[in-house]
């Protein structure tokens, strides 16, 4: 057998372009799409309401993602089902995704594991308003946010006030 010849690195360096302005026509060869990424906050000092457990609840991470927005939202609604008083309440109050790829979420009730198909979604805005309608249908208030939660210390303040003050941009 021969050798496969190896051919000597190229010399000729590769031509300086940092000089020629860049609009949104031109895309640079190494630039490969970046899949859209979301991450979702846990106010472990909402309201939890009659469905979850608030002990659970401070159980959880402080957020969920960055990640795809199906895979946080089905890490969002999952965490709902297994912070739940009673898993097969909360269950009946996920709506069921329809058509295309699904993700699923899952609750034992009545000596049986149940599995509930959510949508594959691409965006943050679905996202919200998917965990919104699910916060009104639990009553519970502004447990989740695209923004992070200030931290409360129930050493420092009171709970009424951190009600009064809690962010406007996204929280439910």
């Amino acid at each position: 057998m021969t050798p496969l010849a190896i051919s000597p690195p190229r010399s000729t360096p590769e031509p300086d372009i940092s000089s020629i302005p860049q609009d949104a026509a031109t895309i640079p060869n190494s630039a490969a799409p970046q899949a859209l990424t979301v991450c979702i906050y846990v106010n472990k000092q909402a309201n939890m309401g009659p469905y979850l457990d608030r002990k659970k609840v401070q159980q959880l991470p402080d957020h969920f993602g960055p990640e795809r927005p199906s895979m946080v939202l089905q890490q969002a609604v999952q965490a709902c089902i297994d912070c739940a008083h009673q898993q097969k309440t909360v269950f009946s109050l996920v709506k069921q995704g329809y058509g295309g790829e699904m993700v699923s979420v899952s609750a034992s009730f009545d000596g049986k594991q149940h599995l509930l198909s959510l949508p594959v979604v691409n965006s943050i805005g679905y996202v919200l308003r998917f965990l919104k309608k699910l916060c009104r249908s639990l009553l519970c208030d502004n447990l989740f946010s695209n923004q992070p939660f200030p931290q409360y210390s129930s050493t420092s303040g009171n709970p009424t006030q951190y009600e009064n003050g809690r962010l406007e941009s996204g929280g439910f």
